[in-house]
């Protein structure tokens, strides 16, 4: 069993690095963005999220999805009191939730195959991690790309140094030509990252086939 174990995660592996060698076109992308109470995913609590399917150039606004994760009546106005100017969710935004473990469920079919990419990966991936683990869902995305972490790499390259507030997802976008959104709503910031994504590796790769591997990263 364990033999049969290894020649799984080995076929798996062989399987991934042959897709991400693949022109970084022709793979499926989706962003992702959530809201929660804080910044800290083993305490605060995750509020709210919504992502769509990316296959460059377009994205699949038909994909999209947003939820309002369900909570219990004490959970919720406990949360609520955290920053409802922040996330901008109030108690009436509850009353049609989503159950969390379906959510999550569709997440990971969502997920399968795809690349992840999120305007700071690694804060809303330990959010998403925690709440799977709590409802036992399994989340195995096929790598990561990080809006954030790309400008600030570019940024690098160009021996410039960010400022305070200068790789917001709002900053960033801006610096692209890209238009304004009403921040901190799950939707808008998932739409905004995405287009902000296909703006930033256009850039880079421009027309030349660009494998995969080069602008992701396979963990987090």
């Amino acid at each position: 069993m364990a033999f049969n174990l290894k020649l799984n995660a080995l076929a798996n592996w062989l399987e991934r690095r042959a897709t991400l060698a693949q022109p970084w076109r022709q793979l499926r992308y989706v962003a992702l963005d959530l809201e929660t109470t804080g910044l800290d995913a083993q305490q605060d609590s995750l509020l709210a999220m919504a992502w769509l399917n990316i296959q460059p150039p377009l994205m699949d606004y038909g994909s999209a999805q947003y939820h309002v994760m369900g909570r219990k009546g004490r959970d919720l106005k406990r949360d609520l009191k955290q920053s409802p100017v922040i996330h901008g969710l109030l108690e009436r935004d509850f009353l049609r939730s989503s159950e969390p473990q379906q959510t999550l469920r569709v997440l990971s079919r969502v997920l399968n195959d795809a690349v992840l990419v999120c305007h700071h990966v690694s804060l809303d991936w330990q959010f998403l991690q925690a709440a799977a683990k709590r409802y036992n869902v399994t989340l195995k995305p096929l790598a990561f790309f990080d809006t954030l972490q790309f400008e600030r790499r570019r940024m690098q390259q160009q021996n410039e140094q960010p400022k305070p507030g200068e790789l917001t997802l709002s900053a960033c976008r801006a610096k692209y030509n890209l238009p304004m959104y009403g921040n901190h709503h799950a939707f808008s910031d998932a739409l905004g990252c995405g287009e902000l994504f296909l703006a930033q590796v256009y850039q880079y790769c421009g027309n030349e086939p660009i494998k995969a591997r080069k602008i992701v990263q396979t963990k987090w």
